[in-house]
């Protein structure tokens, strides 16, 4: 429970947060450097039009990548196995050190140092420990790959590993064999970001320890027959008006946003209890008052229900039910570009003139929050099933209750 309560805090923090326009800081040296960036930014000039320009924008709000002198990201540029690590790392949920905090506590530690510490620590594969100045060369994506499926608590090496990445759909490639995945060449920063974000997709959100021992040849998945496409970074399904609404199962009647507090009281009964965020507690839900009196938000978590045989499931629009849905049946129901990683996703649609509902990017900034409405999905660590659903119109987001 106190998990959700901090990645419920996020999620308002966050929307809190969207005018706000990060600017970079110095570099030192030509390293690349972990200064510290806002939630939510402009996009840097340097990326505008390129492929991996939102990519880019997930990447930095997240603090997985950063910049160069000049405030430069060099997309394009060969990833290093040092970035490499960091990045893989970061998107993981490991804090680590940056440049200019190791200057600020006199530390003779370069910013690489942290990373190769971590890798130590879980017995992943690197050149870098034993070679400092392999830590800036190009990275293969056969060491890559290796790096990857250590991650994963697993021990292969060589075409083992990209054997057990293309079976499993996490090579971030059409390939359906170690030849074609052209283990050799090194792959550039934007793409490493890519392939950083389709693990996430594949469930891949956790850093475990790599097994000293090689793991059972036997227990590698077939390769398959045909190429597995990947998935969409920044796809999005159509919602409509009821797409924010709550449903359940008999007898629960539902809960509409823009229901009036009468009509809430007349169902469920009247909430003499608010939780920390203002909402009125009822019986299977929490619901937010704007100062008309109409609902703005309302939430479900598992932790607040205790189910029985007669607890109605409760569930979105489009099939999402508390404790039973997965990740992967939001991504397949929402689309991929409200997924931030961190077992979080948050969605964000404007309201357009012809009633209609467009996504639009959390990395920009909203015009007319009025218009805004958000759904957001906390997902289990072990499970991955959705424990928590908000649906709600941004100005209760971004009120200072």
């Amino acid at each position: 429970m106190l998990r959700i309560t901090r990645v419920i805090t996020c999620l308002i923090i966050v929307s809190s947060l969207f005018w706000v326009t990060a600017t970079t800081n110095s570099y030192a040296q030509e390293q690349e450097d972990e200064g510290q960036y806002e939630k939510l930014f402009n996009q840097p000039y340097e990326m505008k039009g390129h492929w991996a320009e939102r990519l880019f924008q997930w990447a930095m709000a997240e603090n997985i990548i950063n910049g160069y002198p000049n405030s430069t990201l060099m997309p394009d540029k060969p990833i290093s196995e040092a970035e490499f690590l960091k990045a893989l790392y970061r998107a993981m949920g490991i804090a680590l050190p940056s440049a200019s905090s190791l200057e600020e506590f006199n530390s003779s530690d370069d910013w690489t140092e942290g990373a190769y510490r971590l890798a130590k620590y879980f017995n992943h594969p690197t050149l870098g420990a034993s070679n400092h100045k392999l830590r800036m060369e190009p990275l293969t994506k056969l060491r890559a790959a290796e790096i990857i499926t250590a991650a994963q608590g697993v021990h292969y090496v060589d075409e083992d590993a990209v054997v057990y990445l293309i079976g499993n759909g996490m090579a971030n490639s059409d390939t359906i064999s170690p030849e074609q995945f052209h283990g050799q060449d090194s792959f550039s920063r934007a793409e490493a970001i890519q392939w950083i974000r389709q693990l996430s997709f594949k469930g891949m959100m956790d850093i475990s320890i790599r097994p000293t021992a090689a793991s059972d040849r036997n227990l590698l998945p077939s390769l398959p027959s045909v190429a597995v496409q990947r998935i969409p970074d920044f796809s999005a399904e159509l919602v409509a008006r009821n797409d924010f609404d709550l449903f359940g199962s008999s007898p629960f009647a539902g809960v509409k946003v823009g229901d009036s507090k009468k009509t809430i009281e007349g169902l469920f009964g009247v909430s003499d209890d608010k939780d920390v965020f203002d909402k009125h507690i009822y019986p299977l839900f929490s619901a937010h008052y704007n100062k008309e009196g109409f609902v703005d938000a309302w939430k479900i978590d598992q932790d607040s229900i205790e189910p029985t045989i007669t607890t109605p499931l409760l569930r979105t629009n489009k099939g999402i039910v508390l404790g039973e849905s997965t990740l992967f049946d939001v991504l397949r129901l929402y689309g991929t570009f409200g997924f931030t990683g961190d077992y979080v996703a948050t969605y964000y649609y404007e309201k357009t003139p012809d009633g209609k509902y467009r996504d639009i990017s959390i990395y920009d900034k909203i015009i007319n929050p009025e218009n805004v409405y958000t759904l957001s999905f906390i997902f289990d660590r072990e499970s991955l099933a959705v424990v928590y659903v908000l649906s709600s119109w941004l100005p209760y987001d971004i009120s200072p209750t």
